[in-house]
């Protein structure tokens, strides 16, 4: 008896969980939730990006610097620049750790100048070795 409850609550889960996606409009503002986050080596550097939004009103990215000998004194309103479909993007700002130390972590956003399709790449100089983080949109 127990096993068929279980049976019947999961299934009612699942029957759930589909009615409620199938009133959701469709959209082709690309979903921030399918951009992969991107791991790159700047030297002794880990740079982790993991886009959290990237739409036709602007984008963010949350960026992770880790480094056992590197300083990580770069000033990342300066040294990033988004390029999104041959356009770009201006920086907005950076809230989350200050320069220096070996750990940085925080989200740098940019305001949109043109549709979110095509190509975005994110690159970031400034470290002991530029990085470039690219990503495909829906619509390009």
């Amino acid at each position: 008896m127990r096993s068929r409850r279980v049976g019947l609550f999961a299934l009612a889960l699942a029957v759930t969980g589909t009615l409620a996606s199938c009133g959701e409009p469709s959209s082709s503002v690309p979903d921030p939730s399918v951009l992969a986050p991107q791991t790159l080596q700047a030297g002794e550097v880990e740079v982790i990006i993991t886009p959290t939004r990237l739409d036709d009103e602007g984008a963010t990215f949350t960026i992770v610097l880790d480094t056992h000998s590197a300083d990580l004194s770069v000033d990342l309103t300066s040294a990033a620049l988004l390029d999104v479909g041959g356009t770009e993007w201006t920086v907005e700002g950076w809230v989350g750790d200050g320069p220096g130390g070996h750990h940085r972590e925080g989200e740098l956003s940019f305001v949109a100048k043109g549709a979110a399709k095509g190509t975005a790449s994110l690159k970031i100089a400034g470290l002991p070795e530029p990085v470039v983080a690219v990503w495909e949109l829906d619509g390009g």
